[in-house]
Order: C-alpha cells, then sequence, then structure tokens
C-alpha cells in the first residue's frame, strides 16, 4: 500500500487539531514540494508553515472549526513549497478523533497547479498548437492570462508590468490591447508614490484604484497619453511572490470612469496571484536551470574526483577532475572495466564495500585510480548511496591523498631512521667493520634504495677506498675484477661529492653526461644515484652512496643519509679513540714494568752481595761501569718511554675532552681587548724550565707599543702555550726556537718557529684534524700523530682568524696565527 501511494500524486496526511497544527503522519510523495516526512516529524515544520501568508488565516479558521460544523470539507488554496514556489493544492480532509486530547485532521492532498494553468490557456489552445507549458514564452503565457481577464466586462483592458531587477523602474508591459504609444509611455516609468496608478502601486506595495484619471492627481503627468488611449479609470494589484518579493503589477484599464465593487477586488486580487504563480514559477525554472548550470560549473572543477556509478561498478558519470587526472577522455573512463582504472587489490575487495554502502548508504575507504601512463593515485573515498535519475547508484567524492601518503610514509620513515641512530648508538661492542656495515645496509634501507656503497678517504683526499657494496649489489654485480680504488681525480660521477664537497644527486642516470666515465661490463645497472661526502671538521673522510631509488632522490634523502653516515663516524672515532687510549695505557703499563724490573735488578744484586760482604759495595770488580751503565741506559728508556707516552696520552685526552665539550656547545669565549705581547710572555713563563731543560735559545722579537687585540685571554694562552711546546718538542736540544710579533692590516701577525726537522708537505693540510689518519684501512686508523692543533684551530676561528703550518723538510717549521685587532665596531 505504500508504495502505491508514494507513487501517486496524492500525498495522505495526518494533521493534529493543535497550534498550527503539527504533521503526525506524512506519505513519502511529500518530497514533490521538496519536503521530507523527517522535516514534519521533527517539529522543524509544522503544516501552517506550508500554507501562502494570504491564505492561512481562512485556512486554519476552517481547520479549527471543522468538526463543530461539518466532518469533512474539500479546499483549493495555495502552499509554498521548499523550493519557494507557489502551488495551487485541493485539501479533501475530515476529523477522527482519537481520544479528547487526540483529535486530528486526517486526508489527501492533490497538486491543482498545472489545473488552474490550464484552464488560462483551454481558450487559446488553437492559436498555441498544443505547445506544453513548458514551451510557452512568458510574454505568451501573460498574454493568455490579461485577455482571459479582459473577458469579463466590455472597454476592458488588462496588463502585466514587471519590475525591474533593482526594483526602480517599469521594465516590460505585457498587454496586447494596449496601444503601443501607451505602452512605450509606461515602460521605462520610474516607481514612486504619485507616478501613475502603477508606478504607487510598486512604490507602497499594495493595491491602488483610481476611480477616474482626469481628476486624479497620480496621472497629473501622463493624463494626456491616458486619455488618448480612451483610458478613464484604472485599478492596480501588485504581483507579490511566495517570498513577499514584489514582482510587478496586475492593472485593469476602463474605457469609463469606474469605482470597483467587493468583488473586483477579489477578482483583481485573483489576476495577480496568478500571474505571480507563472513568474514566480518560471523564476524557480531560471533558477534551477542556473543552479545547473553552477553545479555542473562545480562539478567539473571542484578539486576533488567525483565518480556516479551503477551498483555494479558501471560508471555513470564522472567530472573534469577525473579525466584531467587519470588522463583518459571521458568516453574512454565511461567505457572501460573498473579494472582498467583501478588496481586489482581494489577490486578483489569492491563487493565488501558494495555491501557496507548498501547497508549503511555510506562508506568512507582508500582505494586508488591508475593513471593513463600506468602510474598510480592514491584516493580517500567517501561513497554514498542516491537516486540519479530514478536509479539507485553510489556518488563517490574521490580525494588525492599522494601528500597525506607522503607524509605518513615520511613520519614512518623518520621514525625508523631514529630507531636505527639509537641501535647504531648502541653498537659500543662491535667491530669497525661491523659498525660500517650496519650504517651502509640501513643506508639503503632507509633512502628505499636498492644497492648502496661506502668508501674511505686517503689522507691526502686523492683516493677512494672502497670498503663494501650493500649485499643486493653485491648480488647483482657480475663484474669478476672488482675494482676497490678509486681515484677521486679520474673517477666520474662518483667522485663528484668529493671534488664538490658536497651531496650530488643525479636522478636519471642514463642521460648523457661529460662526468661520467663509465662502469665496466656487468655492473649493476644504475637509474638514479646519490652520493654525499662525510666530514670530520673541514676534513672529507668517507663517501656513502645510495642507487635505484623509484622515485627521485631529494633533499630528505641527504639529510638522512648525511646524518646516518656521521653518527657511525662519530661511534668510529669513539672506538679509535677508545683504541688509542688503550694503547698508550698499555705502552705505559709496559714501559713502568721494564723501569721496575730494572730497578728490581739493581737491587737484588745489591742486597745479596751486601749479605755476603757489605765492604764489597765498594769494590767496583763486583758491579763494573759497564754494568751500572747499562742499568742506567735501561732506566733511562723506560723512563722517556714513560714520559713520551703520558705526554701523548695527556694531548690525545686533552683533544677528546675539547671535542666533547665542542659538540654539547658548552665552550664560551669571552672577547674583550688583549695585549697579545703579554700572553706570549705569560705562555713562554709557563714553559721556561723545558726550555731551559732542553737548553733551547729563546730568540723573541715582540715589539712594544702593539696594539690591542680583540680575543679571551685565556683561551689564547692555552693555545700558545700548545703552539709553543710543539716547538720545544720538535727543536733538538741545544738549538733555538722563535717567537715574533707584526702588523698586517686588520691583524697581529704571530710567528713561533722550531729548528727541527720539518713536516712532509702531504702532512701539512691534515695537521688540524682531530686526528690524522695514517693507515687507510678502516681497521687502523688513528695510530699516532694526534694532534693539539685541531684545539688551536678551532680557538683561532673562533676569534675570526687564520692559522696555518710553512714547514720543508730539514728546515723546520713556523706556525702562523693571525689575530684581529681590538675595533670599537666589532
Amino acid at each position: 500500500m505504500d508504495s502505491i501511494i508514494n507513487s501517486s500524486p496524492i500525498i495522505v496526511i495526518s494533521r493534529k487539531v493543535d497550534k498550527d497544527f503539527p504533521v503526525k503522519y506524512v506519505s513519502n510523495n511529500v518530497r514533490q514540494f521538496g519536503y521530507t516526512p523527517e522535516d514534519f516529524y521533527s517539529g522543524e515544520i509544522k503544516y501552517a508553515d506550508l500554507i501562502h501568508p494570504d491564505d492561512r488565516k481562512l485556512v486554519l479558521k476552517a481547520f479549527k472549526y471543522l468538526n463543530k460544523q461539518l466532518a469533512e470539507y474539500l479546499r483549493e488554496y495555495r502552499i509554498i513549497t521548499k523550493f519557494g514556489e507557489t502551488r495551487y493544492v485541493e485539501d479533501r480532509v475530515h476529523i477522527k478523533s482519537y481520544d479528547n486530547e487526540n483529535v486530528h485532521i486526517e486526508g489527501t492532498i492533490l497538486d491543482i497547479t498545472e489545473r488552474k494553468h490550464h484552464e488560462l490557456i483551454k481558450q487559446q489552445k488553437n492559436s498555441n498548437n498544443w505547445k506544453p507549458l513548458t514551451e510557452i514564452s512568458l510574454e505568451d503565457v501573460l498574454g493568455l492570462l490579461v485577455t482571459n481577464a479582459e473577458k469579463v466586462r466590455s472597454g476592458l483592458i488588462c496588463a502585466v508590468m514587471l519590475l525591474d531587477k533593482n526594483k526602480q523602474y517599469i521594465c516590460r508591459v505585457v498587454a496586447p490591447n494596449l496601444p503601443l504609444f501607451f505602452k512605450e509611455a509606461m515602460e521605462g516609468l520610474e516607481i514612486g508614490y504619485g507616478n501613475c496608478t502603477c508606478g504607487t502601486a510598486l512604490y507602497m506595495g499594495e493595491r491602488v484604484i483610481v476611480d477616474s484619471i482626469e481628476e486624479h492627481p497620480y496621472w497629473a503627468r501622463h493624463r494626456e497619453v491616458a486619455l488618448k488611449a480612451g483610458i478613464k479609470a484604472s485599478w492596480a494589484e501588485p504581483i507579490v511572490a511566495s517570498t513577499g518579493e514584489i514582482l510587478g503589477v496586475f492593472v485593469m484599464y476602463f474605457n469609463v470612469p469606474f469605482e470597483p465593487k467587493k468583488a473586483c477586488f477579489k477578482y483583481l486580487k485573483a489576476n495577480a496571484d496568478l500571474a505571480a504563480i507563472e513568474i514566480e514559477h518560471r523564476i524557480v525554472n531560471e533558477t534551477f536551470r542556473e543552479s545547473e548550470h553552477k553545479f555542473k560549473t562545480i562539478f567539473n572543477n571542484i578539486n576533488d574526483q567525483i565518480y556516479v556509478s551503477e551498483l555494479n561498478g558501471n560508471l555513470i558519470d564522472v567530472n573534469q577532475v577525473v579525466i584531467d587526472s587519470l588522463g583518459h577522455t571521458k568516453d574512454y573512463i565511461l567505457r572501460s572495466s573498473p579494472l582498467d582504472i583501478v588496481p586489482s587489490w581494489y577490486v578483489q575487495r569492491a563487493s565488501e564495500l558494495l555491501k557496507v554502502i548498501e547497508r549503511d548508504r555510506r562508506a568512507m575507504y582508500e582505494a586508488a585510480a591508475i593513471r593513463k601512463d600506468g602510474s598510480v593515485i592514491p584516493l580517500e573515498i567517501n561513497a554514498r548511496m542516491i537516486d540519479y535519475n530514478g536509479k539507485k547508484t553510489i556518488l563517490s567524492v574521490a580525494r588525492d591523498i599522494t601528500e597525506r601518503k607522503k607524509a605518513e610514509k615520511a613520519k614512518l620513515l623518520n621514525e625508523s631512521r631514529l630507531e636505527t641512530l639509537i641501535k647504531l648508538n648502541e653498537m659500543t661492542a662491535a667491530s669497525l667493520d661491523e659498525i660500517a656495515e650496519f650504517a651502509k645496509e640501513e643506508a639503503v634501507r632507509l633512502t628505499e634504495s636498492k644497492l648502496g656503497y661506502l668508501a674511505f678517504m686517503n689522507a691526502d683526499e686523492t683516493v677512494l677506498n672502497m670498503h663494501s657494496w650493500s649485499k643486493s649489489a653485491m648480488g647483482d654485480c657480475s663484474v669478476s675484477d672488482k675494482h676497490f680504488t678509486y681515484p677521486v681525480k679520474t673517477t666520474g660521477l662518483w667522485g663528484e661529492a668529493v671534488r664538490q664537497r658536497k651531496a650530488v644527486i643525479t636522478n636519471d642516470y642514463t642521460a648523457p653526461s661529460s662526468l661520467k666515465k663509465g662502469y665496466p661490463e656487468g655492473h649493476v645497472e644504475l637509474t638514479r644515484h646519490m652520493n654525499v661526502p662525510i666530514f670530520d671538521g673541514d676534513h672529507i673522510v668517507a663517501v656513502a652512496g645510495v642507487g635505484n631509488k623509484e622515485e627521485d632522490y631529494n633533499e630528505s634523502d641527504v639529510r638522512q643519509l648525511t646524518l646516518l653516515m656521521q653518527g657511525m663516524w662519530k661511534l668510529v672515532q669513539r672506538k679509535q679513540l677508545i683504541g688509542a687510549l688503550s694503547k698508550y695505557s698499555e705502552e705505559l703499563s709496559k714501559a713502568n714494568t721494564e723501569l721496575r724490573s730494572v730497578n728490581m735488578i739493581k737491587s737484588e744484586f745489591l742486597a745479596e752481595n751486601m749479605k755476603k760482604d757489605p765492604e764489597s759495595l765498594h769494590v767496583y770488580d763486583m758491579f763494573d761501569d759497564e754494568t751500572l751503565h747499562l742499568l742506567d741506559d735501561s732506566q733511562k728508556e723506560a723512563i722517556s718511554t714513560l714520559l713520551r707516552n703520558s705526554e701523548r696520552l695527556k694531548r690525545l685526552i686533552d683533544t677528546v675532552l675539547y671535542s666533547n665539550l665542542q659538540q654539547s656547545g658548552k665552550i664560551e669565549y669571552s672577547f674583550a681587548s688583549v695585549n697579545i705581547g703579554g700572553i706570549l710572555s705569560d705562555a713562554l713563563l709557563n714553559l721556561i724550565l723545558l726550555i731551559d731543560e732542553k737548553e733551547l735559545v729563546l730568540e723573541k722579537a715582540i715589539p712594544t707599543g702593539l696594539p690591542v687585540a680583540r680575543g679571551d685571554k685565556e683561551k689564547l694562552t692555552e693555545m700558545f702555550i700548545y703552539l709553543i711546546h710543539n716547538a720545544i718538542n720538535f727543536t733538538p736540544k741545544g738549538n733555538s726556537i722563535s717567537v715574533g710579533v707584526s702588523e698586517e692590516d686588520d691583524y697581529l701577525h704571530v710567528t713561533i718557529t722550531d729548528t727541527g726537522e720539518g713536516i712532509d708537505k702531504e702532512l701539512i693540510p691534515h695537521l688540524f684534524n682531530k686526528m690524522y689518519q695514517v693507515e687507510d684501512s678502516i681497521t687502523r686508523m688513528y695510530q699516532g700523530l694526534e694532534s693539539s692543533l685541531y684545539i688551536c684551530k678551532d680557538t683561532v676561528v673562533a676569534h675570526q682568524g687564520n692559522i696555518w703550518v710553512e714547514s720543508e723538510i730539514g728546515q723546520g717549521s713556523t706556525v702562523h696565527v693571525n689575530i684581529p685587532k681590538w675595533s670599537e665596531m666589532g
């Protein structure tokens, strides 16, 4: 029964006799007026809200007293649809009492608007060749209304006059029987009080009656034209939309002075209302067409992809964004099988999703679409069931979530990278090879690459020594004669990271490039490549590379690879520092043991002979000079070893402590004006005993009256003690050292010169590194030449100065330091 009712034009309704007559039941086909049953059941809308304001009072009064006068009745009146359109309905009702408090008005409602229009045009059907109402122009329909109204009385001419959009003047006059000159006089007429009958009615928004144009002041300016047209009286009724908007005016002109009766007012109002219905109907249709156009514009230009599909998955419609995103024509997309535009994994779960949509009427899930070029777009789908042209269909709004997926992926990757750094930091018990291997394989995984490698630099940054390739690369490589040494000068793109001293990304490795040197047959094919230099200070110590990522490498990959490899390098440094500390501690222990052994031999020998004959201690043949000299030399060597390794150990510890303080940001400088001559004198005084012990000649060239410098006195004093101490150590006993100061532009130039053996030129560029790598193997790094010059350079850089070394083998060495002069501006 419900299906039959809802399929018919007759609405079944039950209204409670209460304030505004709330609806207790209404059939689903009330949707023809734009409302849903839920609108009424929720109390949001009551039945009184539907009735046209001009009819509401009479209709509600009739409802209220219906049961007192008669049990049922039939009434025609107007309602306002949810679309804002006025419709005529026929309401057939009867009273039903359930109890004293529950009295209902039950019945049926039928839309009779079309019948009303049909009555208007019935008499003119032949002239319009039976055209449907919707195909007749507004002017023709209003013309029919006007001519039909004129038939009630001879000498009557009617007109419908429409307002412009700005409600300032009459823009259109529909009056088939008015003289042309009169119509032209009315078109363009500004609305205003006293400006003819029509202008005044439009201005005041109410009915205006002029029973004699010859005498009435409203026609003062247009009286002649009216009389020329034979018009002696005029009545005007505003044409008012259901929203209260004034659309125009319905005018009745008489050829004689004429005062209306009450029935005339009803007739005038009825014709104005019919005009309002037709005009509003056309406005609604026009608005609908405009809305449809706007909808299509929005539909095709909204950022999201929109799909309309049948329940079996076949597409009915898509918007322009789908076409642009997938790269196919609309015709191709609509004809395609789902397998052509969505991945197979989504097709497999489509039936399950359809069940959810049918059950819940909606669903949200993730899917994907395949572009014409084969790439896949990840999508977030918001789907719901809709009625589309009378069919059950699925509307799917798909949002491209590529960026969100990238962000989620980046977040997971960053979390994974953090876990890797934590694991790396915990590998204190691992070997150097295990640390390097772990870092290399993680570099491949975290950059989503297919291969990777790790190479270490030699001391002068001229040769890359390949430590190892990743397991995946070695598995794919079929080169029989694998090289592990790559001179930077002749190495292609791989060497660019060293030559340019920065990361190098090559996202199209197959593209021609003058920098490439090629690779041997059987080598792993490269499509993309990225390598980064690993620095220790300003010295490159290693190069890490990865390749064949599916997507382009970017700066994020550079940062992550650099961070990982720097973490590896710090761990390697820590391991080597611990190894160096252990090595020197062992040497100290060994030297101490040897010294104790020599002393024990001497003590035991003397003690044994004293037991035999105390007087024998004065006999030289019992402990000859050669034996004593041998014992003294052994003691001296052991003591020398102790001192040498103690000093190296102290310097190493100083460097380690300084490096840790530097990394934690705990080294602070306090700059002020300082006397460089005084600082050098303090440093020399600190070392004077060591100078005297080695019998060195000290040559000073520190003039008086030097300008002050900008510096931290304590840090500079420590630095010059380091530098002068190094000069003393390198200078043979009895030779000389010199310390001098001179002015050079904005700097004070300090020189510290020794007369030692000099330094090999190949070593000079690396003297200021934290430690110098003598061996090129990762398992034999940092053995010897630990240098306090690293601390000195860091101090000079903090003072915005310069430090460098000049030396030749056999000619000694000079350390140069430039410290800026004091400036009030600086």
